[in-house]
């Protein structure tokens, strides 16, 4: 047929490439490429690549691959960071994968069903009563995307492009909130924090707060696990000054603290995987929640969309509809208040079904198990010389002082793999030794624990 025939679906013959090469104004298809950092970018041949004759061969050879793996079912995790180790019931993972739920693309069109918009209602409505606000969306891609569109949001509202945030913040929510300002080149100033009780420096937040500031992002507990208990006065002066707070909240620690809306946020964010959203699964899919106070003007500039609920119908029966639907696909175009161009329904629904089966006292439960093991940990670490970094009051995650040398990171990871431990966080105060933030999941039992405390007694004995 001759090397010019071309494909009825695929445009790739020579005289193809050649005229899409002229019309682009370039030499070669390797020149699509040349943004591409070259210490990243993988100039070579696909070699060694092995044949496999049938479909089996191919899934064993992959699941050979995989089993070098290691997850939380063959060790212990103390890992948190945001995430945690969860349970997934039963019953969750069928409801999930009814076909209606799973295999439905993002249900944002006006035509989605009615079990569809009331199953994100209920959740909404979970998340309103957790965090003590009565506005929720569903639903943002994780805790970091919540962090930037609430910078956006706060920014839209003020109509100011200053905006503060803790130091003491998860790294990757920091990086995603430089990225998402970049675009709308809104100005970030870090709150740095008390290096003795691992808390927000007040007096500084306050120095830096003034009526250019769009709003302050404080999490609570932050990354290294520390209560924020004293926020009443910076959330007073930021009010006077018209600057919008954002608290990012673990959304198990609400069982047992005082939800962010009670204590004066404007807006709440934080995750959703470790109230139900779904097991660890190599970073995702997550579920970003933002809620809010209602504001008619205010809600507007909520990302996403809103579902809502109709007292009756023509029918004279309740029924569920989107109320707010923010993204440009939709009749805002330009004036979107978000690019999000997808939505983590099912993650939203599996979050829903976890709470409904834990019911308020299983919620409250879960945390206290946490609470009380990770004090019980810290307790017995004590007992053999291992000290917290920041003695301060904290949930489930606190900073263990290890000051692992540099060159021994690797060795102490190994070391506590070979216990079946993942030890936590790596984190660095001064660039030279690393302490480590350790998390407490309700999947950890009593040998657990005593096990971290030998594994370490034993490291520091070495």
């Amino acid at each position: 047929m001759g090397e010019n025939y071309a494909h009825p679906y695929l445009a790739n013959s020579k005289k193809d490439i050649e005229e899409m090469l002229e019309y682009l104004g370039i030499d070669d298809v390797e020149d699509l490429f040349s943004d591409i950092p070259d210490e990243i970018r993988f100039k070579g041949k696909l070699e060694n690549i092995p044949y496999y004759k049938s479909e089996y061969e191919l899934a064993e050879a992959i699941k050979k691959k995989l089993s070098k793996n290691i997850s939380t079912r063959e060790v212990r995790s103390f890992l948190g960071g945001g995430l945690l180790d969860i349970y997934v019931p039963a019953a969750q993972d069928e409801l999930i994968r009814r076909t209606e739920f799973y295999s439905a693309y993002t249900p944002y069109q006006p035509e989605v069903s009615q079990g569809t918009t009331q199953s994100l209602f209920e959740y909404q409505s979970m998340i309103c009563e957790l965090v003590g606000m009565n506005v929720a969306n569903c639903s943002l891609y994780d805790w970091a995307t919540s962090v930037g569109e609430a910078a956006l949001m706060s920014s839209r509202i003020t109509k100011r492009i200053k905006f503060l945030y803790t130091k003491a913040i998860g790294p990757n929510r920091e990086a995603v909130l430089k990225n998402y300002v970049t675009g709308a080149k809104m100005e970030l100033t870090e709150v740095p924090y008390d290096e003795t009780t691992g808390k927000m420096d007040i007096a500084k937040a306050k120095e830096l707060m003034d009526d250019t500031v769009a709003g302050i992002y404080i999490e609570n507990p932050n990354f290294f696990g520390v209560i924020e208990d004293e926020l009443e006065g910076i959330i007073n002066d930021a009010h006077e000054k018209g600057v919008k707070v954002v608290i990012g909240a673990d959304m198990n620690s609400l069982a047992l603290l005082k939800p962010p809306g009670e204590y004066g946020a404007d807006i709440v964010i934080g995750e959703g995987q470790p109230i139900g959203g779904g097991p660890l699964n190599f970073g995702g899919p997550l579920l970003g929640i933002l809620a809010m106070k209602f504001n008619k003007r205010e809600t507007r500039q909520m990302p996403g969309r809103l579902v809502g609920l109709t007292i009756t119908s023509r029918e004279g029966e309740r029924a569920f509809a989107n109320t707010l639907q923010t993204r440009e696909q939709h009749i805002k175009r330009e004036r979107a208040t978000s690019n999000i161009c997808t939505n983590e329904a099912l993650v939203a629904l599996s979050a829903a079904i976890h709470l409904s089966l834990l019911g308020p006292e299983g919620y409250k439960d879960t945390a206290e198990t946490m609470y009380l093991s990770a004090h019980h940990l810290t307790d017995e670490l004590e007992k053999v010389g291992v000290k917290r970094v920041f003695s301060t009051e904290f949930f489930n995650t606190f900073t263990l002082d290890l000051k692992i040398p540099k060159e021994k990171k690797k060795e102490f990871t190994d070391f506590m793999l070979e216990r079946k431990i993942f030890a936590g966080i790596p984190t660095s105060f001064d660039g030279e030794a690393f302490d480590y933030i350790v998390t407490t999941s309700y999947l950890l039992c009593e040998q657990d624990l005593n096990d971290y405390v030998k594994a370490l007694e034993e490291w520091r004995r070495k």
